[in-house]
């Protein structure tokens, strides 16, 4: 598998140079002739022309100036700004180029990559998406107790069949992405860890309530997020208020794991 891809620069969220019209600002500086430019690269004067205009436009100083006087009347000559707008699009392209070359190089991986995206696609559904790495693994006849590293010291553990975990071949070291349904999350004002869910601290950013659900969703300490969708009475119960601290808590077992 190769990747490849057009370089493009922008300004003001307009398109200002890319590949062709790189080549255009070179066949100006050796033709020195927007006209003789443009039929090098088969292209109407106009054509480039207008290019030529709105990359002058969009630049804060000129890329191709009109010559005066000379043989022939005069032409067009590009600016020091031209030579220089030609060496930076090279130098990024070619950076580019290397960094695709070296990805190419692991097709596989990204054939790998290209599943897991799809399957992250089919679960957009789970609002609450971490990536991790597994810090511990625990294998028994039946079920596995897989441990994630989602960052700024927050863990997330997850219960699956050990035939699942082999299949997927968990081990430590490797990254994992940690899928819980919103409605799988509870939340609780005060702590109260029995040593079997997930108790993540975090902070009330934002309620809402449309009588017979309530979604809260809860700033972690790293700066991630996690939603929670309860009966409008539960929530009630707990009084929840922006800005509060609070606790998320979901079972192992609520933990889906993709690679």
């Amino acid at each position: 598998m190769k990747i490849k891809s057009n370089l493009w620069f922008e300004s003001e969220e307009r398109a200002f140079f890319g590949k062709g019209r790189i080549e255009l600002l070179e066949q100006i500086a050796r033709h020195g002739s927007i006209s003789k430019a443009a039929k090098s690269m088969k292209m109407s004067y106009k054509a480039a022309w207008d290019a030529v205009n709105e990359m002058n436009s969009l630049s804060k100083e000129p890329i191709v100036a009109k010559e005066t006087g000379g043989r022939g009347g005069g032409g067009t000559r590009l600016t020091e700004k031209g030579y220089e707008y030609i060496r930076i699009y090279k130098e990024i392209s070619s950076l580019q180029q290397r960094l695709f070359d070296l990805l190419s190089g692991q097709a596989d991986e990204f054939e790998r990559l290209s599943l897991i995206s799809g399957r992250l696609t089919l679960q957009t559904s789970a609002r609450n998406q971490f990536r991790g790495k597994v810090v511990a693994v625990e294998y028994k006849e039946v079920e596995c107790q897989v441990e994630l590293d989602i960052g700024e010291y927050e863990n997330i553990r997850s219960l699956i069949t050990s035939r699942s975990a082999k299949k997927m071949g968990v081990k430590r070291g490797e990254e994992l992405f940690a899928l819980i349904k919103s409605s799988w999350v509870k939340v609780v004002g005060k702590a109260s860890q029995n040593g079997v869910s997930n108790l993540l601290e975090a902070r009330v950013d934002s309620i809402k309530d449309d009588g017979k659900f309530t979604e809260v969703e809860l700033g972690l300490k790293g700066g991630a997020s996690i939603v929670s969708v309860m009966e409008s009475e539960f929530a009630a119960k707990e009084r929840l208020k922006e800005g509060d601290s609070a606790y998320a808590v979901f079972h192992p077992s609520d933990v889906i794991l993709a690679r």
